[in-house]
């Protein structure tokens, strides 16, 4: 049997073009920053639990370079924060779009002065401040900001994003765009590289294609495709642009990377082989659809996108993967069909689109609507375990070994009532234990939780600890600022303040080494009081005195 695309198929191949880098405007935007751009990340790439958002801009590995700003607009508000992109800027442009800069080192002129007003003001180093149209105007090519390592960054870099304002959210937008297509100067002579295609047979086990250009297999099935990209100057496995897949020379599957809305960023899980990426490191864009994944990166496919062909036919797949310049990469393989089968319906007992609960004498499981991408079986076993204050409880799905798209109510009822509100809810996994903010009631333990897996509760009875890092207590001040190392064993740090000579000072949080930093500049000449103040998540407390000279 042939390959045949439906008459609505064939119309949403007809409507398959670039839509989206024609809405973007054409040399409207400049690069945010100086000389030739190299990128060690393009906008989204396929990682675990998100897409990336922007381009990851290379500043040679150091920290402290001027970033620009992209077009002319006003600073519509600036977040900082220990996590996530740390030190971030937005700004509001008259053509709708807002541009975003994040893992800054710092702000520049009254950004910076509007910044730590603001965070004195609520003595806090995590802020986020909007701010008026007109305020804090900036124009085309004016340095705001200088790069950084901050956040969530593994490493010195800008991250840039192009944002589209809507009527919900005027500052931040809903939807996120490839700055690569709103024409911004980027080299990029080198093709994409197919690192590797896998089948996947509907109720069997995935193969690699390998070097072959034939392979048999059993309908139904669905291809895995991991593809690279990389440029000058730029890092070697960069995200490609789009990916597409032909059958007998008829699209059948379309991947693009031209914008995605914020809040869709986690079903990125549902379209890689997760359970492949968490081993490897490899994210196989799969063609196969689950209901609850659907989205506008997936420019065409078939049906569900699984491939059903006759027994005892052969049918010609080309693979194809793009980048932003156009360069393409072809693979292109026969698949002989060795039969046909229809793998039985596996019973469910989920329905993703109405909330789901379970209810048993030790645990309760809440879901909302929308939780799963399709519907499920959970598995769940329950085991006796001293080392913790409940039974370890494990909660596994048996069809889609993907985590929940959003959050879950996951409760646990604890073993007596001793040191019940430092009751933690813990995820186990391996030697790694991740506690979640935990909610008391009686016996019962709740926690929103977004992950599967061995769960328990743990107490946490130890206060946080606090180390001076380049300074001694009573020592004399050799630096110009002063760092100190805060840890906590299990709940995490919920608050920390320092306090020098009895005002409240600033210290930034570093949440990758759990560092504070402090300026000495306000270090008075004698002796000086540093007072540091550190809250768990359940309430433990440690409150240090330092002695410094200056």
């Amino acid at each position: 049997m042939k390959f045949r695309p439906s008459i609505l198929f064939i119309a949403s191949i007809l409507s398959y073009t670039h839509a989206v880098a024609q809405e973007l405007p054409q040399g409207y935007f400049r690069v945010p920053m100086e000389g030739e751009m190299a990128l060690s990340a393009t906008f989204g790439e396929l990682r675990m639990n998100h897409f990336h958002g922007g381009i990851d801009m290379r500043t040679g590995g150091v920290t402290g370079k001027p970033v620009y700003a992209a077009a002319d607009g006003y600073v519509a508000r600036v977040s900082v924060s220990p996590w996530g992109g740390g030190k971030i800027l937005y700004i509001k442009h008259p053509n709708g779009y807002t541009s975003v800069y994040m893992h800054l080192d710092g702000f520049c002129g009254e950004i910076a002065k509007r910044v730590l007003e603001e965070q004195y003001s609520q003595q806090s180093y995590s802020i986020s401040k909007e701010f008026p149209a007109g305020l804090l105007k900036v124009k085309k090519g004016q340095q705001v900001a200088v790069s950084g390592n901050t956040g969530g960054s593994g490493g010195p870099h800008l991250h840039f994003e192009l944002r589209r304002a809507t009527a919900s959210d005027q500052h931040t937008g809903a939807r996120t765009f490839n700055p690569l297509h709103a024409g911004l100067p980027y080299r990029d002579g080198i093709k994409p590289t197919l690192r590797g295609i896998r089948i996947y047979p509907v109720g069997g086990q995935p193969f690699a294609l390998g070097k072959e250009n034939t392979a048999s297999v059993g309908s139904p099935f669905y291809l895995g495709i991991y593809a690279t990209d990389a440029a000058e100057g730029s890092t070697a496995k960069n995200g490609v642009d789009r990916i597409e897949v032909s059958v007998d020379g008829t699209l059948a599957f379309a991947y693009t990377t031209e914008a995605y809305g914020l809040d869709s960023t986690r079903v990125v899980n549902a379209l890689i082989d997760y359970r492949h990426y968490r081993r490897t490191g490899e994210a196989y864009l799969l063609t196969r659809a689950l209901p609850g994944a659907e989205g506008e990166w997936i420019a065409v496919r078939q049906g569900d996108g699984i491939f059903r062909f006759a027994a005892g036919t052969e049918h010609r797949i080309e693979v194809r993967a793009y980048d932003v310049a156009d360069n393409c990469t072809k693979r292109s393989f026969t698949v002989r069909c060795t039969g046909t089968s229809t793998p039985p319906r596996a019973a469910t007992e989920i329905d993703y689109t109405r909330p789901y609960r379970l209810e048993r004498q030790t645990f309760s499981i809440d879901m909302p609507p929308h939780c799963l991408y399709a519907d499920e079986r959970l598995q769940t076993t329950v085991e006796a375990d001293t080392a913790y204050r409940s039974a370890v409880l494990t909660v596994e799905p048996t069809l889609n070994d993907i985590p929940p798209h959003r959050s879950f109510t996951l409760s646990l009822r604890s073993r007596g009532n001793r040191d019940a509100e430092r009751l933690v809810l813990v995820r186990l996994d391996g030697k790694r234990t991740s506690a979640y903010p935990t909610r008391h009631e009686g016996a019962w333990h709740s926690a929103e939780v977004r992950d599967f897996g061995r769960f328990a509760l743990l107490a946490d009875t130890e206060a946080p600890k606090i180390r001076p890092l380049n300074f001694t207590d009573g020592g004399k001040l050799k630096t110009n600022t002063l760092r100190i190392k805060i840890s906590d064993n299990l709940s995490g740090i919920e608050t920390y303040n320092c306090y020098l000579n009895g005002q409240w000072i600033l210290a930034e949080y570093d949440g990758k080494s759990a560092t504070l930093t402090i300026a000495a500049g306000k270090l008075r000449a004698g002796q000086n009081r540093l007072r540091v103040e550190v809250v768990d998540g359940v309430g433990n407390s440690t409150d240090v005195t330092f002695l410094i000279r200056n």
